[in-house]
């Protein structure tokens, strides 16, 4: 099942709440774990990969913190999954196959669909920055056709009412 762990739900929040802040002011790991009751070791770690990453920056001291690096629209759900997580991959040969030690890649024949659904969702997740994700999904999904074209709305919703948006993948199978 693809699903984002924790530490991305996690990344997510935290550079939401970023956002929200006035210019110069800073979030610290004990405000963020308070608000949201995330353990503030695991959020120190995430906040960590998301500076290494350059997405947020820190400062340091008794009256440091942390806040964005970038806007916006700038930082994508691919780069927030690849800065926690590493590069998305949906099995191992895709990426790396002279790493893979899967004893099917001599003879595999789905390697290449792997593939092609690999980019499919790289794509997906790099059409999206979390400006979109916190201001008008529904506008970019409408205007992309890219993300039109895998979206998909039951029972004949109208794009304007998001409440029954759905990704279908059982309707490709």
């Amino acid at each position: 099942m693809l699903k984002f762990n924790k530490k991305v739900e996690y990344a997510i929040i935290a550079l939401l709440y970023m956002s929200d802040k006035p210019a110069g002011e800073l979030t610290t790991t004990r405000e963020l774990s308070a608000n949201f009751s995330i353990p503030q070791e695991i959020l120190g770690k995430v906040l960590q990969s998301l500076a290494r990453q350059q997405l947020i920056a820190s400062i340091q001291g008794v009256r440091g913190g942390y806040y964005l690096n970038m806007p916006l629209e700038k930082i994508t759900i691919n780069r927030v999954i690849t800065a926690i997580e590493g590069p998305v991959q949906i099995v191992n040969c895709v990426e790396t196959s002279a790493d893979c030690d899967c004893e099917q890649l001599a003879h595999c024949n789905i390697r290449d669909y792997m593939q092609n659904l690999h980019t499919l969702i790289i794509n997906f997740f790099s059409a999206i920055s979390l400006k979109d994700l916190k201001t008008h999904l529904p506008h970019v999904i409408q205007t992309n056709p890219f993300l039109k074209a895998v979206v998909f709305y039951k029972g004949g919703v109208r794009p304007e009412s998001l409440g029954q948006l759905v990704v279908d993948l059982d309707e490709t199978s």
